[in-house]
């Protein structure tokens, strides 16, 4: 998939699992961002562009509670989604411990 190829949402806009996968452009490389409605924080990145079929990532946002009984209350619109620009920067984070040579992480 290349740049041109899809429309980006805006930074600052928190798109939330029922929203659907949207796809980002991060340093040239193509990421499809799926979050996982069963685990609000949790999201699956897939590096379109990628060297390697199939590879990417996953991300888990730890969402803290006082106690079981506050989460099992807490409203599943308790947890607020990231933005866009911070999947953005969730994606170079793994983009820099990616060997430029394998196209994986690590040597």
């Amino acid at each position: 998939m290349r740049t041109e190829d899809h429309d980006e949402p805006a930074g600052d806009s928190r798109p939330t699992a029922d929203d659907g996968p949207f796809t980002v452009t991060v340093d040239g490389e193509v990421f499809r961002v799926r979050l996982r409605p069963e685990e609000p924080g949790a999201c699956d990145y897939d590096w379109e562009s990628g060297p390697n079929a199939g590879y990417g990532f996953s991300s888990f946002q730890h969402i803290a509670y006082s106690s079981i009984q506050d989460r099992a209350n807490a409203p599943s619109a308790a947890h607020q989604p990231n933005t866009v620009d911070e999947h953005r920067e969730s994606i170079r984070d793994f983009l820099r411990q990616i060997n430029p040579e394998t196209g994986y992480i690590g040597d």
